[in-house]
C-alpha cells in the first residue's frame, strides 16, 4: 500500500487511497482510509479525531500507540479564538506545593515520556472530579494551559497516557519512589493498615468480577491498598478481580511491600484477611497484628465468648473510649494451624448494641422471628472480638485497632475528592493506570489537608476561593489578579508565593516579580 499526501494550509494530511472499480459504469473506491494529520511520516505518526495521535504500519495495515512526545493539538490554531482571562489560582497553587514537599521527583521518576502531560493530568485529578473528556476543555480555560504548555489533553491521548501509566515497570518505578519519599520527608513508621474497598463497574475486563464481601455482593474490581499507620499517607496500592478474597492477598501484598522498601513490623488488619495461614504467616516472618475476628470462625469465637462473656458486663471492665463506653476483657487463646499464643479481648459497645437491637426489633414488625432468634440477636449485638499478638492492655487495644479508620479516611479522599470512583476506562492496563493517578492525587489532597491542619469539607471552598483568582493574558505578558483574602489565607498557610506576571520568553512563559505570601496582620 502507497500513501496519498494532501498539503492544506502548514499541514500535511495522509490517506492510503485503496482501489478503483466499476459498478454499473460508475467508478467506485474501496480500502480508502483516512489517516488524518501527519506528524511524523518517516515514523508513521499520524492524528485524527478518532484515535487522536498514533502510528500506523503502512506494510502490515497494523496501529499503535505513538510516543507522548508526540502532540495532537494543530500549532496556533488560528481557528479556535484563545481566552483571554484563565483560572490562576488553583493549579498554580497545587503545582508549588508539589514542587515546595519534593513530590516533583517521585512524578519525574515516573518516566513518562512528556511530563507535561502527566503534571496537567495529576493537577486535573486534584482540583477537578470531572470526567477526563473534559480535560481538554479545562486546560484551555486554566494556568495549566501555561504551566504545561506540552500537555496533550485529548481524549484519546489521555487513554494512552492511563494506558502507558499502568505499566508494570511504571508502576513499579512509582512505588519505590513514592514509598521512598514517604521515608525521607514524612516518617519512617514500618506499621501499615491494610484494607480493600470495592470498585463498581460493569466494564468487562478481567479486573471486574461478581463480588461478595461481607454479604454485599457487586459486580466490580477490588483495590487493597497498605497506609501507613502513623502519617496515614497511602503506601502501595494493588488491583485484583472482584472475586478474589482478601484472605488471601495478605502475603502478597506484605512481601510486595518489603520489596519497594517498606519492611513490615505491625500490620492492623479487619476481619477479612483473619484465616489460619495468615496467622501462621504473620508470626513465622515476626510481624506483630491486631484485627478484628469474624463470626464466621464460630468454634475460635465461642471458644472465646466462653471464657470471657460471662464477667464482662463489670465496672471494672468499663472503659471510656473517645465519646462511646466500652466494657473490654482480655483472655489468652491460641489461633492458626500452629495454635500460635495470642490475646483475645471481648468488647461489649453500649452504644452499638443499643443501635443493632433497634434495628432488630424494626426488623421484627416487617418480618415475625421466633422468641430464640430474638433472644440470640440480643445476647450479641455490640459483642466484637480483637485478636493481637501482643498483651496489650485493655484501654490501649481500642486505641490501637481504631487507627484502621485512617485507611477508611484514605478511601473517602481517594473515591470522594481523589476520583477513584467510577471508573471510566475500558481496558485493565487503563484502571490500573488510573489508580495510580488517584494515589498521587490523593496523596498531595493528604499533604495539603495536613499542612492546613483542617477537615476536607473546606477542600471545595479552598479551591473554589483559589480558581477565582485569575490571570489575563497579553501578547507578551499574563498578568496575575490579586488575591482575595480567602485566597490570601491559603497561600500564607501553604507558604507559597505568586509572581505579578508571566513574561513570554521564545516559547514559553516565565514567572517574574514574585508576591510574597500576605504576613499575618493582612489576614
Amino acid at each position: 500500500m502507497k500513501l496519498s499526501i494532501e498539503h492544506k494550509g502548514n499541514y500535511q494530511y495522509a490517506k492510503i487511497p485503496g482501489k478503483s472499480y466499476r459498478i454499473d459504469g460508475k467508478v467506485r473506491k474501496t480500502g480508502v482510509i483516512y489517516l488524518g494529520r501527519v506528524i511524523d511520516l518517516d515514523k508513521g505518526v499520524f492524528c485524527n479525531k478518532e484515535r487522536g495521535v498514533y502510528t500506523y504500519d503502512v506494510k502490515t495495515g497494523e496501529y499503535g500507540i505513538a510516543d507522548p512526545k508526540y502532540l495532537g493539538g494543530l500549532a496556533k490554531d488560528r481557528r479556535k479564538k484563545e481566552k483571554l482571562i484563565l483560572d490562576f489560582g488553583d493549579v498554580y497553587v497545587v503545582d508549588e506545593f508539589i514542587k515546595s514537599i519534593g513530590y516533583d521527583k517521585v512524578l519525574d521518576a515516573i518516566g513518562y515520556g512528556n511530563s507535561d502531560t502527566l503534571r496537567a493530568m495529576v493537577a486535573y485529578y486534584i482540583v477537578s472530579e470531572r470526567a477526563n473528556v473534559y480535560a481538554k476543555t479545562w486546560q484551555e480555560g486554566n494556568i495549566a494551559s501555561v504551566l504545561y504548555p506540552n500537555a496533550d489533553l485529548l481524549s484519546p491521548r489521555i487513554s494512552d497516557f492511563l494506558e502507558a501509566l499502568g505499566r508494570d515497570e511504571i508502576r513499579r518505578a512509582y512505588f519505590q519512589a513514592h514509598i521512598k519519599w514517604i521515608k525521607d520527608n514524612i516518617c519512617k513508621d514500618p506499621a501499615i493498615l491494610i484494607d480493600s474497598t470495592g470498585l463498581p463497574n460493569d466494564i468487562k475486563i478481567n479486573l471486574t468480577q461478581i463480588s461478595n464481601h461481607n454479604g454485599d455482593i457487586n459486580n466490580e474490581a477490588r483495590m487493597i491498598t497498605s497506609v501507613q499507620r502513623d502519617s496515614g499517607f497511602p503506601l502501595m496500592f494493588r488491583a485484583v478481580p472482584g472475586n478474589i478474597v482478601d484472605v488471601s492477598t495478605l502475603s502478597r501484598t506484605i512481601t510486595l511491600l518489603s520489596e519497594y522498601g517498606m519492611p513490615t513490623d505491625l500490620s492492623l488488619l479487619d476481619a477479612g484477611y483473619f484465616s489460619d495461614d495468615n496467622v501462621d504467616l504473620l508470626y513465622k516472618a515476626g510481624i506483630d497484628f491486631v484485627m478484628r475476628l469474624p463470626e464466621r470462625n464460630r468454634t475460635l469465637y465461642n471458644e472465646i465468648l466462653k471464657k470471657g462473656q460471662p464477667d464482662l458486663r463489670r465496672k471494672e471492665n468499663l472503659v471510656k473510649f473517645r465519646d462511646r463506653y466500652v466494657y473490654m476483657k482480655r483472655v489468652e487463646c491460641h489461633i492458626g494451624n500452629n495454635k500460635n499464643l495470642a490475646y483475645a479481648y471481648i468488647g461489649f459497645d453500649v452504644d452499638g448494641s443499643g443501635d443493632t437491637i433497634h434495628k432488630v426489633i424494626s426488623s421484627s414488625r416487617k418480618k415475625a422471628k421466633s422468641i430464640d432468634a430474638m433472644h440470640n440477636a440480643f445476647e450479641s449485638s455490640g459483642i466484637f472480638i480483637l485478636i493481637s499478638s501482643i498483651a496489650y492492655d485493655a484501654e490501649e487495644i481500642l486505641e490501637v485497632y481504631y487507627i484502621r479508620q485512617q485507611v477508611e479516611q484514605y478511601f473517602d479522599i481517594s473515591k470522594g475528592i481523589s476520583r477513584l470512583t467510577p471508573l471510566r476506562v475500558h481496558t485493565e492496563q487503563r484502571v490500573l493506570g488510573h489508580l495510580l493517578l488517584c494515589q498521587i492525587a490523593a496523596t498531595i489532597n493528604l499533604a495539603i489537608q495536613k499542612r492546613m491542619n483542617q477537615y476536607f469539607e473546606n477542600r471545595e471552598g479552598m479551591f473554589m476561593a483559589l480558581r477565582n483568582q485569575k490571570c489575563e493574558v497579553f501578547a507578551e505578558r499574563i498578568v496575575t489578579y490579586e488575591g482575595q483574602s480567602d485566597a490570601n489565607q491559603f497561600y500564607k498557610k501553604l507558604r507559597i508565593d505568586y509572581p505579578i506576571s508571566f513574561k513570554r520568553q521564545k516559547d514559553a512563559w516565565v514567572a517574574s516579580d514574585t508576591i510574597p505570601s500576605p504576613p499575618e496582620d493582612q489576614m
